[in-house]
């Protein structure tokens, strides 16, 4: 690009690019946080409509109290086979109020007490969760789910209870809501390479000019040292001249001076002429100050 200052334009890009790249952390950041939580919300009400319509008919509150037998697990097998083996659910559990898995579509787990943590005891105090989990906490001991995902837990009211009797849990995949994420992360780098790019093209005639504008204002600075310097110069010179002319003045004025009043015989003619060289020598510092105060105020001017 001939005749553009690139230097400049450079680092004004790059002050610019700094601005926008915290800006797509940021964005990146609230994004992925705004699809986690989409994708939370809408597990947890899928799995709040899976848990009224075909989890909760398949229980009583009985079972919930006092554990399925080997026959009523496999029956419940039979009837969530189709969720149990779907690549949209990766593992199925039902807990009672006190921490114990009564079903899960892994069997080492039926029978098993875990601690309460606080999803799923938000769960039994009868509000639905969803989280994001890596798939190693406590109560996945022993069993093979690879992280990360969207774990979901539905409280379980029976009909005549006033809390719930226990809770149904079920882990989904992550890779949609991570495939969601990149998918608008790229979409939101695009808009913002677009608008950077956008950015650099309307400031560079603006950069350009405030550069020119630089350059004239170093260019007009320099000539103003530079008139100083002459001026200076000259003043340097006129000082070294003046001051010559200043005691040669001097010198004559005291020595006309001191003749005329030392001696007792002059004439008039003689009184004349020495008053004319004193007076010479008087305009000829009158002269010098003259030239001093203009060179000194051409030298303020100049300031």
């Amino acid at each position: 690009m001939r005749g553009w200052p690139r230097q400049p334009l450079v680092r004004v890009g790059v002050v610019a690019l700094v601005p926008v790249l915290v800006l797509g952390a940021v964005l990146a950041r609230l994004l992925n946080s705004d699809v986690q939580q989409r994708y939370l919300d809408s597990s947890r009400a899928s799995a709040t409509i899976l848990t009224q319509v075909g989890v909760q008919p398949l229980f009583t509150a009985d079972d919930m109290a006092n554990g399925l037998t080997p026959d009523g697990v496999s029956a419940i097998d039979e009837k969530l086979q189709g969720a149990a083996v779907s690549t949209e659910v990766r593992r199925l559990k039902v807990w009672n109020r006190g921490g114990t898995v009564i079903y899960s579509d892994n069997p080492s787990l039926i029978g098993r007490t875990f601690p309460i943590d606080d999803d799923l005891h938000d769960a039994l105090g009868g509000a639905p969760h969803a989280s994001i989990t890596s798939g190693h906490d406590e109560e996945n001991a022993g069993d093979n789910l690879p992280g990360p995902l969207i774990q979901v837990y539905v409280p379980l009211v029976f009909k005549g209870d006033t809390r719930p009797s226990g809770a149904f849990e079920l882990y989904l995949p992550y890779a949609p809501v991570q495939a969601a994420i990149d998918n608008e992360s790229k979409q939101l780098y695009v808009l913002l390479a677009a608008g950077l790019t956008l950015f650099y093209l309307s400031m560079f005639p603006l950069v350009f000019l405030a550069i020119r504008w630089q350059r004239q204002a170093q260019a007009t600075a320099l000539a103003n040292v530079a008139t100083l310097e002459r001026l200076n110069k000259i003043k340097s010179d006129f000082l070294v001249r003046i001051s010559h002319q200043f005691r040669t003045a001097m010198v004559g004025i005291e020595g006309f001076s001191e003749l005329i009043r030392d001696s007792d015989h002059l004439e008039l003619d003689e009184v004349k002429a020495f008053a004319k060289d004193i007076h010479d020598d008087a305009e000829r510092l009158d002269h010098a100050f003259e030239t001093m105060i203009a060179i000194d105020q051409k030298e303020a001017a100049s300031r």
